[in-house]
């Protein structure tokens, strides 16, 4: 007996040849949702500030926060198997302009969930600098392994990376490499670009459980009492890895994400 039951036979078209050709079955765990967020009073706060706290740092931040409230989404596969993380660590993609293009890196911040905005602002500042000033030791180390590698071998070499530090669990730190590279979940700011909205793929090799994209601040009016208001709003675009987290994983942490953005205050986010 068929599993599926079929009937006759669909002729394919040239393009639904071509497609069946070029593409293998789904693979892919990604889930996409977006939120947006009125950032009136909270832009208001952020340009008060003497250092610079971006919208960043904020959210990297808040964050933390519902990783702390909300634990199962600070979750990691090792091997196929879930474990819960000891540490909450944010992982900051980070541009890097060299001499004639541009290159993609990242830093980590561990304990976002205690951090002031400012500690967290200081912090990724060093880091970038050392980025840039090619004075991160295990970027560098990282850098030059790829360096010397043929094209051919990349595949190779990431899926041997991911067999040894995300199936058996292995520190390569000895060997230069960075301990835990990508943290819990990751936070872009896509907004830098001039995009108000952007979803950025999940790294296969981060096991990250979500990245967080960051957009361009954009106005918005309301009418309110038959007189028009301007409202500053911003989109936040989440990608989600299905591996870790459904829907309804993440319907209360968002909603949360919301509060706190609305009412900083409240949840011990300072701007001292």
């Amino acid at each position: 007996m068929a599993n599926i039951e079929i009937k006759k036979r669909v002729k394919p078209t040239s393009f639904r040849k071509f497609a069946i050709g070029a593409w293998k079955k789904p693979s892919d765990p990604k889930v996409y949702t977006k939120i947006k967020i009125d950032i009136t009073h909270l832009k208001k706060l952020l340009n008060e500030k003497k250092e610079t706290i971006s919208l960043v740092h904020f959210f990297a931040k808040a964050m933390g926060i519902i990783y702390e409230k909300y634990p199962e989404l600070n979750t990691v596969l090792i091997g196929n198997k879930c474990y819960q993380r000891k540490n909450i660590t944010a992982f900051i993609h980070t541009h890097i302009r060299k001499q004639n293009h541009y290159d993609l890196s990242g830093i980590t911040i561990e304990h976002t969930h205690q951090k002031s905005l400012k500690e967290i602002s200081i912090e990724i500042k060093e880091k970038v600098n050392e980025l840039r000033n090619n004075q991160n030791k295990a970027i560098n180390r990282t850098n030059t392994i790829l360096k010397y590698c043929p094209s051919w071998s990349y595949q190779l070499l990431v899926s041997l990376f991911d067999f040894i530090m995300n199936r058996l669990n292995i520190n390569l730190s000895w060997m230069g490499l960075p301990k835990d590279p990508f943290g819990s979940y990751g936070v872009s700011a896509i907004g830098s670009l001039g995009f108000e909205e952007g979803f950025v793929p999940l790294f296969p090799l981060s096991r990250l459980t979500m990245i967080l994209a960051v957009g361009k601040p954009f106005k918005e009016w309301t009418f309110e009492t038959e007189k028009p208001k301007e409202h500053l709003m911003i989109n936040l675009c989440f990608t989600l890895d299905h591996r870790y987290l459904d829907g309804a994983h993440v319907a209360k942490p968002l909603r949360l994400l919301k509060k706190i953005a609305l009412n900083p205050t409240k949840y011990g986010i300072t701007f001292d």
